[in-house]
């Protein structure tokens, strides 16, 4: 592992080795026993995963450590829930229930996400990402780390509606969907304007834009109601100096650094 290599990466620069991560690999139990020697199962505790998590990283020379504080549990609860395929090791992810929120697309476009969600204290939301910055770097010192927001535009709309309610309504409804994206935005903003006030200098930043087959909305929707807002949210990270690593989203003139379907944004 080497901070070193991993921030010449985020500054574009040239460094002795070529830095490298990987995603989620350090959950895979078996893989981790097989590198580490450290036995490790899906019924061990969390500090005991944490340390064997930690030990992988370093034996596989982690550069730059994925980490995210801001998902779905911004909604405390009001949103949907579509289900989960068995990935991690053990099925523990692995989860039947589907559950939507709203039951009509007029439902949908109605929503004030204000009045639903509510307003979050800034000061609150600094410290909580100040917080999670922290243990990263405790939890892989000598590597690049990150907290930040997943839930950015599309991935946020779509844990609060799932899948169908999402597409129903963007095909009946896509100028009203669109102002609904945009309602979304203003109030996720309000973290945005959080992250832009902590200390670190590299922020991370997702969003499930697009699934494996391409775009599943029209190209000119995203052009209306999804980059521009992307302009708002990065506008004050910009203007308070951080370097951000964008996961699954596309960046126009800008000078990137791309490390697997990351870029850094500077």
């Amino acid at each position: 592992m080497s901070l070193q290599d991993g921030m010449a990466a985020m500054n574009l620069e040239f460094s002795a080795r070529v830095p490298r991560t990987e995603y989620s690999a350090e959950f895979h139990w078996d893989l981790i026993k097989a590198v580490t020697g450290i036995n490790i199962t899906p019924s061990s505790t969390d500090e005991q995963r944490q340390k064997a998590s930690n030990a992988f990283r370093a034996a596989w020379n982690y550069d730059f450590v994925w980490n995210i504080l801001i998902h779905a549990q911004i909604f405390d609860g009001k949103a949907s829930t579509m289900g989960h395929a068995n990935y991690a090791a053990g099925g523990e992810d692995f989860d039947e229930e589907i559950r939507y929120l709203f039951s009509e697309p007029e439902n949908v476009i109605k929503l004030d996400f204000w009045e639903f969600y509510g307003r979050r204290d800034k000061e609150k939301l600094v410290a909580d990402f100040e917080t999670d910055y922290k243990t990263a770097c405790e939890n892989t010192p000598d590597a690049v780390n990150t907290t930040g927001i997943y839930v950015t535009a599309m991935s946020g709309l779509i844990e609060i509606l799932g899948w169908d309610m999402l597409l129903m309504t963007a095909g009946i409804y896509p100028k009203e969907f669109g102002e609904f994206t945009n309602r979304y935005a203003d109030w996720l903003m309000q973290y945005f304007e959080a992250l832009a006030e902590t200390s670190f200098p590299i922020v991370k930043v997702h969003d499930d834009i697009v699934w494996t087959s391409g775009a599943f909305l029209q190209p000119d929707w995203y052009r209306k109601y999804i980059f521009p807002n992307y302009k708002k949210y990065f506008t004050p990270l910009i203007e308070a100096g951080k370097k951000m690593t964008l996961r699954n989203i596309p960046v126009y003139d800008a000078p990137v650094f791309i490390t697997d379907r990351d870029v850094v944004l500077r």
